[in-house]
């Protein structure tokens, strides 16, 4: 069932825009086929296409219910700002695994600053991940923040993980099945300053390593989120 975000007006969904020209252009949808309709909430819209215009379609709505794919805990990720390609990446997969909640900010090793003005683009790719992963409510995207305002942002949350390569405590990770309310750190591709680990420890957060072996930051994301996300029953 192919899935588009659109608007909904009392019995009837509208795609428009680019989700039109997807649905028309690219997928040549007719009037009478099924499709999900999402609307940015926690319901999501089996609807029937009535009509094609020039610039929308109209569908009409037979079924509405929760959608079961929305995430049980809040699982907030702090991204370091990293190349494009990687950092798309990670907020793709962000999507998937069912972060509520991201936050790129810049530290010191971060070699990508270019990419800070780049939120409409990042929008688009959370919409793309949630048709993935029938998703009906969208991650929350911030605007790129310092390392001191993610710290203290970073700080508020009630367990806080932090990606800390080979000097990790060892967290048990069953302990997350209780949690509710979770932040993830990971740095960028160059790592984090022994300044910058100092200032992330101090707000009492839980230092996790991934293992011996260096992970690039994608890497390490992927998986943190994956193992948070899986283990909380998220």
């Amino acid at each position: 069932m192919r899935r588009f975000f659109g608007k909904i007006e009392d019995d009837f969904a509208v795609i428009e825009g680019e989700e039109f020209a997807h649905l028309k252009n690219v997928l040549r949808m007719k009037e009478g086929d099924q499709i999900v309709v999402y609307n940015k909430s926690e319901i999501e819209f089996l609807c029937k296409i009535k009509e094609l215009k020039k610039e929308f379609a109209l569908a009409k709505i037979e079924k509405q219910n929760i959608c079961p794919a929305l995430p049980k805990k809040n699982i907030t990720l702090f991204q370091a700002v990293t190349k494009r390609d990687n950092f798309e990446l990670i907020v793709q997969k962000a999507v998937e695994l069912g972060v509520k909640r991201f936050v790129p900010f810049l530290s010191e090793y971060c070699s990508a600053k270019e990419f800070v003005n780049k939120k409409e683009r990042i929008e688009k790719i959370v919409l793309g991940a949630c048709k993935q992963c029938e998703c009906s409510v969208p991650m929350i995207v911030e605007n790129v923040v310092s390392f001191d305002d993610m710290l203290r942002c970073a700080s508020k949350h009630n367990l806080l993980l932090f990606a800390n390569e080979r000097e990790g405590d060892n967290f048990d990770f069953l302990s997350l099945k209780n949690a509710e309310d979770i932040a993830i750190i990971v740095g960028p591709e160059g790592g984090f300053s022994e300044i910058e680990k100092e200032k992330i420890l101090e707000i009492n957060s839980k230092s996790v390593s991934l293992g011996k072996r260096i992970l690039r930051s994608e890497t390490a994301s992927i998986v943190l989120v994956g193992m948070v996300s899986i283990l909380s029953g998220n």
